[in-house]
């Protein structure tokens, strides 16, 4: 199954899955180049601008056409509300499967979320439609990754869209609960909480990485769950962290304020791995408090 000396292109490499993604990358032998729909100083970054057709096909003029391209970028990803969803997200995405697939790529890979299950619960398997009221970011990945099988289909190229689970570790955004959680033990203060009566699958960032690398393998058209296929309470995987920081459990404030209006409503749920096993004979084997001490041992590099 495994494929030697790919070029592949990645989308989103300044967020939290791509920055781990491509550091994990660049020590293999595939050629990996980050590629940005936004202007940057950075060198070691190809702006293209996705919603400009012959912009890509400049690009891929320029420096040829990848093998693989991995599209974890997308606008507004903490903001599910936002009409970029509906607009720019789904024209961009559009534009990259068929300018690329045009010239020659052989495999395009979304990076999606378990949110696209919207309020369904137990077991998820990757045939289950969406139950409950879905939000202009589901809907934008749901017609991207449409889109992208339909074209797939007719050029006869290889469509991937993963389902992303809760990943967690050290490097998410500053305001993460994870970040805030380790402030607060820091600086031995109080840490004021929703009720986080909510549930989560869980799966650290190493995994993802690793589960990435392994789809981005598979040779056939598929959506692939990435998670823990576990469950736990917020509340728990809370208490959990701050015992394995060694912090005072008197310093936890749950339902000092109420969970956030816009966020989802994260019901008992969890991946079914059935078809990652399947397809990669893997699945994330790290626990819940394993992950976590290896992200308090990086945010004590970081910090």
């Amino acid at each position: 199954m495994t494929e030697v000396n790919k070029t592949i292109w990645i989308s989103g490499t300044r967020g939290f899955v791509g920055s781990h993604l491509i550091r994990s990358l660049s020590s293999t032998g595939d050629q990996v180049r980050c590629i940005s729909n936004s202007n940057t100083e950075n060198s070691n970054i190809i702006h293209i601008g996705f919603s400009d057709r012959n912009r890509i096909a400049v690009a891929i003029k320029k420096y040829g056409v990848p093998h693989t391209f991995i599209h974890l970028g997308w606008g507004a990803v903490y903001e599910p509300h936002s009409k970029i969803h509906l607009t720019a997200n789904i024209s961009d995405g559009k534009n990259l499967i068929s300018e690329l697939f045009s010239c020659g790529l052989e495999k395009f890979i979304l990076l999606g979320s378990s949110a696209e299950y919207v309020d369904r619960r137990g077991s998820l398997s990757e045939n289950m439609s969406p139950e409950g009221e879905l939000n202009p970011y589901v809907k934008g990945k749901r017609e991207v990754s449409s889109y992208g099988f339909k074209t797939a289909k007719r050029l006869n190229k290889v469509f991937i869209h993963i389902r992303l689970f809760y990943a967690f570790g050290a490097g998410q955004q500053q305001n993460s609960l994870i970040n805030q959680l380790y402030k607060s033990y820091v600086e031995d203060s109080t840490m004021n909480l929703s009720p986080c009566e909510h549930y989560r699958d869980y799966i650290a960032i190493s995994d993802v990485v690793h589960g990435i690398k392994l789809i981005s393998n598979i040779n056939e058209s598929a959506i692939v769950n990435l998670g823990s296929g576990r469950v736990i309470q917020l509340k728990d995987f809370v208490k959990l962290f701050w015992e394995v920081l060694g912090g005072n459990p008197e310093h936890l404030n749950f339902g000092a304020h109420s969970k956030p209006a816009l966020e989802t409503e994260q019901p008992r749920c969890y991946a079914n791995l059935e078809t990652l096993k399947r397809l990669t004979n893997w699945t994330p084997s790290l626990s819940v408090e394993d992950g976590i001490k290896l992200t308090i041992k990086e945010l004590k590099e970081i910090f």
